[in-house]
């Protein structure tokens, strides 16, 4: 092989790998950003999960001006409270998720019906992953 052909080669190799740069870091950026998305969807799954279930098995629901949710069974005893403060969502009086955000910074309860809740809040992770967004109607299935 003569030197020309080497330094040909080395020049094919360096057109080649700067060609796949570019893909290699979409590639990798892709991954980030999914592992993210997984990592804020594992956090906020379980106190969503926990939301629903409580919302279920209550007969009504009530949202107080102080952004507290009461569940509530048929003779209006509170089963259970969510209470939505500083970012914060607390379950009665534990906290089970934080880094939330209020679209407009207002209590994200909005009720429906007394058998139906809305909720949506931004929830942004421990770090700058990014955000998730959470939004759904609790349902009140219980009944007298």
């Amino acid at each position: 092989m003569t030197l020309i052909e080497m330094v040909v080669a080395i020049v094919l190799a360096a057109i080649l790998m700067a060609m796949a740069a570019p893909l290699l870091t979409h590639l990798i950026r892709s991954y980030v950003t999914g592992a993210q998305g997984a990592d804020l969807a594992t956090a906020a799954g379980p106190a969503v999960a926990r939301m629903q279930w409580d919302g279920r098995n209550a007969y009504q629901m009530v949202v107080t001006n102080t952004c507290t949710l009461d569940l509530e069974n048929a003779k209006g005893r509170i089963l259970e409270d969510y209470h939505y403060a500083g970012g914060q969502l607390y379950r009665n009086n534990a906290l089970i998720l934080g880094n939330l955000q209020s679209p407009g910074g207002a209590c994200p309860f909005t009720p429906a019906s007394p058998y139906a809740i809305v909720y949506d809040f931004f929830y942004k992770g421990p770090s700058t992953q990014g955000k998730l967004a959470v939004d759904g109607v609790l349902s009140a299935y219980a009944y007298s």
